[in-house]
Protein backbone atom coordinates (compact mmCIF):
# COMPACT_ATOMS: atom_id res chain seq x y z
CA UNK A 1 0.00 0.00 0.00
CA UNK A 2 1.54 3.18 -1.12
CA UNK A 3 -0.61 6.29 -1.82
CA UNK A 4 -0.76 9.98 -1.02
CA UNK A 5 -4.52 11.53 0.43
CA UNK A 6 -6.05 14.87 0.65
CA UNK A 7 -7.83 16.61 3.46
CA UNK A 8 -9.49 20.16 3.07
CA UNK A 9 -11.27 21.60 6.11
CA UNK A 10 -12.70 24.78 6.65
CA UNK A 11 -12.46 26.01 10.21
CA UNK A 12 -14.89 29.11 10.86
CA UNK A 13 -13.55 31.07 13.84
CA UNK A 14 -16.18 33.58 16.55
CA UNK A 15 -13.65 36.23 15.78
CA UNK A 16 -12.85 38.08 12.67
CA UNK A 17 -9.37 36.62 11.45
CA UNK A 18 -7.45 39.84 10.75
CA UNK A 19 -3.70 37.94 10.59
CA UNK A 20 -2.75 34.37 11.56
CA UNK A 21 0.72 35.02 13.42
CA UNK A 22 1.93 31.44 13.77
CA UNK A 23 -0.21 28.25 12.61
CA UNK A 24 1.57 24.58 13.41
CA UNK A 25 0.09 21.02 12.38
CA UNK A 26 0.95 18.19 14.61
CA UNK A 27 -0.89 14.13 14.28
CA UNK A 28 -1.55 11.29 16.00
CA UNK A 29 -3.49 7.92 14.80
CA UNK A 30 -4.25 4.49 15.82
CA UNK A 31 -4.38 1.21 13.24
CA UNK A 32 -6.86 -1.09 13.38
CA UNK A 33 -7.62 -4.04 11.09
CA UNK A 34 -9.79 -2.01 9.04
CA UNK A 35 -8.70 1.22 9.42
CA UNK A 36 -6.79 4.07 10.20
CA UNK A 37 -8.01 6.39 12.59
CA UNK A 38 -6.40 9.41 13.89
CA UNK A 39 -6.53 13.48 14.29
CA UNK A 40 -5.27 16.35 13.19
CA UNK A 41 -4.31 19.23 15.52
CA UNK A 42 -4.33 22.76 14.40
CA UNK A 43 -2.54 25.64 16.83
CA UNK A 44 -1.26 29.12 16.61
CA UNK A 45 -2.06 32.52 17.36
CA UNK A 46 -3.97 35.74 15.41
CA UNK A 47 -4.80 39.30 15.52
CA UNK A 48 -8.84 39.46 15.36
CA UNK A 49 -8.05 43.15 14.09
CA UNK A 50 -5.06 44.99 12.17
CA UNK A 51 -4.38 47.60 14.28
CA UNK A 52 -4.68 45.27 17.65
CA UNK A 53 -1.53 44.23 19.98
CA UNK A 54 -3.11 41.64 21.30
CA UNK A 55 -2.34 38.17 20.35
CA UNK A 56 -5.15 35.19 20.86
CA UNK A 57 -4.68 31.63 20.38
CA UNK A 58 -5.99 28.98 19.18
CA UNK A 59 -6.33 24.88 19.19
CA UNK A 60 -8.54 22.68 16.90
CA UNK A 61 -9.07 19.32 16.77
CA UNK A 62 -9.99 17.60 12.97
CA UNK A 63 -10.86 13.87 12.67
CA UNK A 64 -9.72 11.60 9.61
CA UNK A 65 -9.93 8.03 8.95
CA UNK A 66 -8.80 5.89 5.75
CA UNK A 67 -10.41 2.61 5.17
CA UNK A 68 -8.90 -0.47 4.73
CA UNK A 69 -9.82 -3.85 2.75
CA UNK A 70 -6.73 -5.85 3.95
CA UNK A 71 -4.81 -5.15 7.49
CA UNK A 72 -1.09 -3.64 6.67
CA UNK A 73 1.31 -4.85 9.16
CA UNK A 74 2.08 -2.06 12.03
CA UNK A 75 5.55 -2.22 11.98
CA UNK A 76 5.76 -1.27 8.78
CA UNK A 77 2.88 1.89 8.59
CA UNK A 78 4.37 4.94 7.49
CA UNK A 79 2.60 8.00 8.10
CA UNK A 80 3.80 11.41 6.74
CA UNK A 81 2.43 15.25 5.72
CA UNK A 82 3.46 15.49 2.34
CA UNK A 83 1.87 19.25 2.57
CA UNK A 84 0.26 21.88 4.31
CA UNK A 85 -1.41 25.06 3.63
CA UNK A 86 -4.15 27.82 4.54
CA UNK A 87 -6.29 30.69 3.88
CA UNK A 88 -8.22 33.04 5.53
CA UNK A 89 -11.66 32.99 3.32
CA UNK A 90 -14.53 35.60 4.60
CA UNK A 91 -12.57 37.13 7.35
CA UNK A 92 -13.15 34.29 9.57
CA UNK A 93 -13.06 30.94 8.30
CA UNK A 94 -9.34 29.39 8.46
CA UNK A 95 -9.47 26.90 5.21
CA UNK A 96 -6.40 24.25 5.90
CA UNK A 97 -5.65 21.72 2.93
CA UNK A 98 -3.34 19.00 3.86
CA UNK A 99 -1.89 16.20 1.97
CA UNK A 100 -0.85 12.60 3.84
CA UNK A 101 0.83 9.75 2.95
CA UNK A 102 -0.03 5.96 4.30
CA UNK A 103 2.96 3.42 3.53
CA UNK A 104 2.74 -0.46 4.32
CA UNK A 105 2.61 -3.88 4.04
CA UNK A 106 -0.37 -5.77 3.81
CA UNK A 107 -0.90 -8.78 6.23
CA UNK A 108 -0.42 -12.33 4.31
CA UNK A 109 -3.85 -13.59 3.51
CA UNK A 110 -5.43 -17.22 4.08
CA UNK A 111 -4.39 -18.25 0.86
CA UNK A 112 -1.05 -16.86 0.57
CA UNK A 113 -0.34 -19.60 3.52
CA UNK A 114 -2.30 -22.19 1.71
CA UNK A 115 -0.01 -21.67 -1.22
CA UNK A 116 2.93 -21.93 0.88
CA UNK A 117 1.83 -25.47 2.48
CA UNK A 118 0.77 -26.62 -0.39
CA UNK A 119 4.39 -26.63 -1.89
CA UNK A 120 5.34 -27.95 1.44
CA UNK A 121 3.31 -31.20 1.20
CA UNK A 122 4.01 -31.69 -2.66
CA UNK A 123 7.94 -31.23 -1.85
CA UNK A 124 7.13 -34.02 0.67
CA UNK A 125 4.83 -36.21 -1.49
CA UNK A 126 7.67 -36.24 -3.92
CA UNK A 127 10.43 -36.97 -2.03
CA UNK A 128 8.90 -39.96 -0.68
CA UNK A 129 8.02 -41.38 -4.13
CA UNK A 130 11.44 -40.71 -5.32
CA UNK A 131 12.43 -42.91 -2.38
CA UNK A 132 10.62 -45.71 -3.35
CA UNK A 133 11.81 -45.75 -6.64
CA UNK A 134 15.22 -45.90 -5.61
CA UNK A 135 14.81 -48.21 -2.47
CA UNK A 136 12.00 -50.93 -3.18
CA UNK A 137 10.79 -51.63 0.22
CA UNK A 138 8.48 -54.72 1.65
CA UNK A 139 4.43 -55.03 1.26
CA UNK A 140 3.77 -54.08 4.63
CA UNK A 141 6.00 -50.10 4.30
CA UNK A 142 4.28 -49.84 1.03
CA UNK A 143 1.36 -49.90 2.52
CA UNK A 144 2.17 -48.16 5.14
CA UNK A 145 3.48 -45.44 2.93
CA UNK A 146 -0.02 -45.46 0.74
CA UNK A 147 -2.15 -45.04 4.35
CA UNK A 148 0.16 -41.97 4.57
CA UNK A 149 -0.31 -40.60 0.95
CA UNK A 150 -4.23 -41.06 1.12
CA UNK A 151 -3.36 -39.25 4.54
CA UNK A 152 -1.49 -36.21 2.70
CA UNK A 153 -3.89 -35.47 0.23
CA UNK A 154 -7.08 -35.94 2.62
CA UNK A 155 -5.42 -33.18 4.83
CA UNK A 156 -5.24 -30.89 1.12
CA UNK A 157 -8.60 -31.30 0.16
CA UNK A 158 -9.49 -30.04 3.92
CA UNK A 159 -7.51 -27.15 3.45
CA UNK A 160 -8.93 -26.42 0.30
CA UNK A 161 -12.56 -26.69 1.36
CA UNK A 162 -12.05 -24.71 4.28
CA UNK A 163 -10.67 -21.67 1.74
CA UNK A 164 -13.36 -22.10 -1.04
CA UNK A 165 -15.31 -21.61 2.16
CA UNK A 166 -13.91 -18.08 2.80
CA UNK A 167 -14.80 -15.04 2.00
CA UNK A 168 -12.79 -12.99 -1.32
CA UNK A 169 -10.66 -10.84 -0.16
CA UNK A 170 -11.30 -7.11 -2.52
CA UNK A 171 -8.96 -4.78 -3.72
CA UNK A 172 -7.79 -2.04 -1.25
CA UNK A 173 -10.34 1.48 -1.06
CA UNK A 174 -9.54 4.16 0.70
CA UNK A 175 -12.16 6.51 1.61
CA UNK A 176 -11.37 9.72 3.68
CA UNK A 177 -14.23 10.88 6.22
CA UNK A 178 -13.99 14.48 6.97
CA UNK A 179 -17.39 15.21 7.14
CA UNK A 180 -17.25 15.77 11.72
CA UNK A 181 -15.04 17.78 13.93
CA UNK A 182 -15.05 19.03 17.08
CA UNK A 183 -13.93 22.52 17.77
CA UNK A 184 -12.27 23.34 20.89
CA UNK A 185 -11.16 26.84 22.16
CA UNK A 186 -8.34 27.41 24.61
CA UNK A 187 -9.07 29.86 27.23
CA UNK A 188 -6.04 31.44 28.87
CA UNK A 189 -7.21 32.22 32.83
CA UNK A 190 -6.16 36.04 33.64
CA UNK A 191 -6.74 37.69 37.01
CA UNK A 192 -10.47 38.54 37.01
CA UNK A 193 -11.47 35.63 35.29
CA UNK A 194 -13.86 32.99 37.17
CA UNK A 195 -15.29 29.97 36.20
CA UNK A 196 -18.99 31.80 35.69
CA UNK A 197 -17.93 34.31 33.82
CA UNK A 198 -16.20 31.64 31.18
CA UNK A 199 -19.49 30.21 31.28
CA UNK A 200 -21.23 32.88 30.19
CA UNK A 201 -18.47 34.22 27.22
CA UNK A 202 -18.30 30.50 25.64
CA UNK A 203 -22.01 30.06 26.16
CA UNK A 204 -21.49 26.66 27.70
CA UNK A 205 -22.64 25.57 31.58
CA UNK A 206 -19.98 24.00 34.19
CA UNK A 207 -20.68 20.52 34.37
CA UNK A 208 -19.27 20.74 30.60
CA UNK A 209 -16.17 22.30 31.76
CA UNK A 210 -15.86 19.88 34.21
CA UNK A 211 -15.83 16.96 31.58
CA UNK A 212 -12.19 18.68 30.37
CA UNK A 213 -11.30 20.35 32.65
CA UNK A 214 -9.66 20.06 36.52
CA UNK A 215 -11.89 23.05 37.72
CA UNK A 216 -10.66 22.53 41.22
CA UNK A 217 -7.44 23.26 40.52
CA UNK A 218 -7.46 26.38 38.18
CA UNK A 219 -4.98 29.30 38.38
CA UNK A 220 -3.98 32.21 36.83
CA UNK A 221 -2.15 31.47 33.50
CA UNK A 222 -4.00 28.23 33.25
CA UNK A 223 -5.02 26.71 30.03
CA UNK A 224 -8.75 26.01 29.71
CA UNK A 225 -10.49 23.71 27.33
CA UNK A 226 -13.66 24.89 26.24
CA UNK A 227 -15.63 23.07 23.48
CA UNK A 228 -17.79 24.61 20.67
CA UNK A 229 -21.35 24.23 21.65
CA UNK A 230 -23.71 24.32 18.57
CA UNK A 231 -26.86 26.71 19.06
Amino acid sequence: MNCIIPFTKEIKFKTNIAEILSISLEHEYTLNDDELLGNFIITGDYKSHEVSVNREAFEYVLPFSVNLTNPLEEDSLDFAIEDFTYDVVDNNTLKVNIEYSVKGEERKTTEEVFEEVSEEENNEANAILEERIENPILENEEVQDEERDIEIEEEKEEVKENITNEENVILDTLTTEDNSFVTYHIHIMKENDTIESICTKYNVSNSLLENYNDLKNINMGDKILIPEVDE
